[in-house]
């Protein structure tokens, strides 16, 4: 079994953890396991969009507080165009909304880690159309650089199999308390 590796960030003027409407965003360099992590958070009973526009987070986070679910999650990441430009104040935003408790999880994996996942799914790299792979995994790093620094956890998922990223939602989901229903 491989070693998971969490790096915990402190974020600035937290409200306490598990008070308020879960909200949890997951973001990340692409290839890093998000739409995995996506569908083990539809399994444990979260509302799930994946590839939000960043500009109908707020609204989704608001129908969240007014109990039109009970916990959500959602995936937003550079395959919208204005996700870097954007995003940083949105989840400013989200931080100061009253009655939400908003997590953002960055997902990550070394460089050699994600070429070898493109390669396997044969899919180009959204920065990386006219270049090699290599070239729109680094500079989606140094893009993405701002986000990663504001996020609540930072999960290196390099060495990570798709059920011990599912195994880490699942601790995450415990660790306020929310369980998923049994399902037979």
């Amino acid at each position: 079994m491989s070693t998971r590796r969490v790096h915990r960030v402190a974020a600035p003027a937290r409200k306490a953890s598990g008070s308020g409407q879960p909200f949890i965003i997951v973001t990340g360099l692409s290839g890093s396991g998000k739409s995995q992590a996506i569908r083990a958070l539809e399994d444990l009973g979260y509302f799930c969009v994946d590839n939000l526009p960043t500009a109908l987070i707020p609204t989704l986070a608001q129908l969240a507080v007014r109990g039109a679910f009970e916990k959500a999650a959602i995936v937003a990441d550079v395959r919208e165009k204005r996700f870097l430009s954007s995003f940083p104040a949105v989840f400013r935003r989200l931080q100061r909304t009253k009655r939400l408790n908003p997590v953002l999880i960055f997902l990550e994996a070394d460089n050699g880690t994600l070429v070898r996942r493109f390669s396997e799914t044969r899919r180009p790299h959204p920065m990386g159309r006219n270049r090699s792979v290599i070239e729109g995994i680094r500079e989606e790093r140094a893009q993405m650089a701002p986000v990663r620094a504001m996020a609540d956890e930072i999960v290196d998922t390099s060495d990570m199999t798709v059920h011990e990223l599912r195994q880490f939602f699942m601790s995450l989901s415990s660790r306020d308390r929310v369980r998923a229903p049994l399902v037979v």
